[in-house]
């Protein structure tokens, strides 16, 4: 297996004999990296990338990286954790190092009769168009970021879209009132970059969903939010380097969420909000004859409940998608095809189709989730709900009516819920009329309940209620 290893162009300077009283006392010349005759550079050396295949096959690249050998570390290989930038300086040997294996493995999959020298070459090269980037001062960050959001126009949903667009908003924002970053380049975010975005989301003026938290709290985006930032921000530097506009790979370190707030997302309370089945056919039954407005709200709410579907492929509904009692499709987000049956727990979406004659009656996404919740109001869907989350350290808990949460995508997360818990579908199955692609996703959605567990046990069999003992007999 190939490894990488950096070396110093000249960690030492020989010494005359005489002069030899001048090494460091016996015993820690070793620690240091010192050889009896020799003292470290006083002077700045370049750092070699050396990636090593096996022992007769080793390429040496040149960096662009000096540093002073007294402040190297040559067992950890990098700058002293106590030197003043030594997390920035090992964050972009880090990179490098990941980038030449990557592209190592990439060459020797694309062409395993590769000879050494041409590997070799290749490596070269690639290492020094890493370390001495190609400028393209003639495109700003901002101007490849438009360039990305156009370049998603038709191939994903409009809300995709709308979320690498309040990317650009929040980064506009940021450069605004940053006095260190009034310009963002591909080669400046890193990881005091990285540090000092986190830390403006985290203390964001209120706004939008913000001002719905208790008076004293609205300040600053959750910790959820922010790792969704994180994570759409290297989406966007991931396609900006295949690409060749982005030379930087540091981002490839940035964690969505910090150590701390792992801890925090692992060890909270399992509060993501649904309706229970009986609050879903207390929603579905109610009588909206004097409101149709809501009524059709209500209806396209529940249809999403009983059939768990993305609201990308419930818009896209088409009759002719619908054979007998099975609606097929090909899944937006996904592209593979669902067979969903509406028949069992799923029978009214069948219905709901019937009434509107296939064709579902959509509004606008924000308008729809206001009238949801004011269907949800009437209809009475008011169980408190109690939900913690955070910004940063600072937990926030909020208790609302259950109508206050409701929204599109509780409708999915609610036929999930009723699935697993009320019904007791295989989680094979649920994933198959889900779409997700991971059981993990759906073991948040089984309820913790320890009643429910011990009544769940006490209805299984023992074994040895069936069991009849038989006596051999005598021959």
């Amino acid at each position: 297996m190939a490894t990488v290893k950096f070396i110093l162009q000249q960690p030492y300077k020989a010494i005359k004999k005489k002069d030899e009283t001048t090494t460091t006392p016996k015993g820690e010349g070793a620690a240091n990296g010192l050889k009896r005759g020799k003292i470290l550079n006083p002077q700045e050396t370049r750092l070699y990338m050396f990636l090593i295949i096996d022992r007769e096959h080793v390429v040496k690249v040149k960096t662009e990286h000096t540093i002073l050998p007294k402040d190297w570390d040559f067992k950890k290989q990098g700058k002293h954790e106590k030197i003043a930038g030594a997390i920035e300086f090992n964050a972009k040997l880090a990179a490098l190092k990941l980038t030449m294996l990557d592209k190592y493995h990439e060459i020797m999959d694309k062409h395993p009769d590769i000879t050494f020298p041409e590997l070799s070459d290749q490596l070269k090269e690639y290492g020094k168009r890493q370390e001495i980037p190609i400028l393209t001062n003639d495109v700003s960050f901002f101007d490849v970021l438009d360039l990305f959001i156009k370049s998603l126009e038709g191939e994903v949903t409009p809300g995709t879209v709308k979320k690498f667009n309040t990317l650009k908003k929040t980064l506009t924002m940021f450069t605004e009132e940053s006095r260190k970053y009034p310009i963002i380049s591909f080669s400046n975010i890193d990881h005091n970059f990285y540090d000092a975005f986190t830390g403006f989301l985290r203390k964001m003026k209120p706004r939008g969903r913000q001002l719905t938290r208790p008076e004293g709290m609205q300040e600053g985006l959750l910790n959820d939010t922010i790792g969704k930032y994180i994570e759409t921000l290297k989406t966007f530097l991931t396609w900006a380097e295949e690409r060749n506009y982005n030379h930087n790979q540091t981002y490839k370190q940035f964690t969505n969420f910090s150590k701390a707030n792992r801890k925090r997302k692992a060890t909270k309370t399992n509060d993501i909000v649904t309706l229970s089945l009986s609050e879903l056919k207390q929603f579905y039954s109610h009588d909206f004859s004097a409101r149709p407005a809501l009524e059709r709200v209500r209806d396209v709410f529940c249809f999403a409940a009983f059939t768990g579907q993305r609201w990308s492929d419930i818009e896209r509904l088409d009759k002719n998608d619908i054979h007998g009692d099975v609606w097929c499709f090909n899944a937006y987000k996904t592209k593979k095809m669902q067979e969903i049956d509406l028949t069992g727990y799923a029978a009214p979406a069948l219905e709901i189709l019937k009434k509107y004659n296939y064709k579902l009656p959509m509004i606008a996404l924000q308008k729809f989730n206001e009238a949801l919740k004011t269907a949800g109001e009437k209809a009475e869907i008011n169980t408190p709900v109690k939900i913690r989350r955070y910004v940063g350290a600072k937990e926030i808990e909020m208790t609302k009516p259950k109508y206050k949460f409701m929204s599109t995508h509780m409708a999915r997360k609610t036929c999930v819920s009723i699935l697993l818990n009320n019904y007791n579908i295989n989680p094979t199955h649920v994933l198959e009329i889900t779409g997700h692609s991971d059981l993990k996703t759906l073991q948040k959605y089984i309820n913790k309940d320890r009643q429910a567990r011990r009544e769940a046990i006490t209805a299984t069999k023992s074994i040895t209620e069936t069991l009849t003992v038989v006596k051999d007999v005598a021959v």
